[in-house]
């Protein structure tokens, strides 16, 4: 019994210890430091070259007036030029990329200006390793409905643990009335606290183990 509790102590003195060192403990969401949009890549202030005027923030993806509709829909108030850009997908998915995923590409297709937006024409794209291009054929899928028929290798959506900022983890997205796995599944575009703009840690393989069981 004295072990046991000498173990239970080391445990949460451990625990302790890692909190105010500032670790990441997967599974407990008061441990992701969460940061503003401000100092992140997705303020395209931030990104050489692209000048918004005043600064603004939001401007570049957002407008709160005459928003721009993304494949027949007025989603998020949008406001970036839209991709036009013919993707191969993984495997077997069929079609190309939908709503919260095609408004990603719009920037990360590395063809679509960052400046582009409103009524502004940029000239400013996307390089390097965040510019996915439009081979997503080697990337994880999106598009998808996610398979809840397969109980034995994917875990039921209502297991999905917390996630950043005290928001949702891994997010399915309703596309159709079907709850289906998009880049905002895995990402969160406003938070950059756990870096790649992540949603719950990569740390002990976490974010992918919220769906897959291994």
């Amino acid at each position: 019994m004295r072990r046991a509790n000498g173990l239970v102590i080391l445990g949460v003195v451990g625990l302790l210890a890692a909190l105010a060192a500032g670790a990441i403990i997967p599974g407990d969401p008061s441990s992701y430091p969460s940061t503003s949009i401000v100092n992140t890549p997705h303020n395209l202030n931030n990104y050489p070259g692209v000048h918004i005027p005043g600064n603004q923030i939001c401007l570049p993806c957002h407008t709160p007036h005459g928003a721009l509709e993304v494949d027949g829909q007025n989603i998020l108030l949008w406001n970036h030029a839209e991709t036009t850009q013919t993707f191969t997908m993984y495997g077997t998915v069929p079609g190309q990329p939908q709503g919260r995923s095609k408004l990603c590409l719009s920037c990360h297709d590395g063809v679509t200006a960052l400046d582009s937006y409103g009524s502004t024409v940029g000239s400013i794209v996307m390089t390097g390793r965040n510019a996915l291009g439009t081979d997503l054929s080697n990337d994880h899928p999106i598009g998808i409905q996610y398979p809840t028929a397969r109980p034995t290798e994917f875990k039921a959506p209502s297991t999905f643990a917390p996630g950043i900022g005290g928001g949702p983890g891994v997010k399915l997205v309703d596309v159709g009335g079907l709850n289906r796995v998009e880049c905002t599944s895995c990402h969160n575009v406003h938070n950059n606290g756990l870096g790649n703009f992540l949603r719950v840690p990569l740390q002990e393989s976490y974010l992918c183990l919220q769906c897959h069981i291994k």
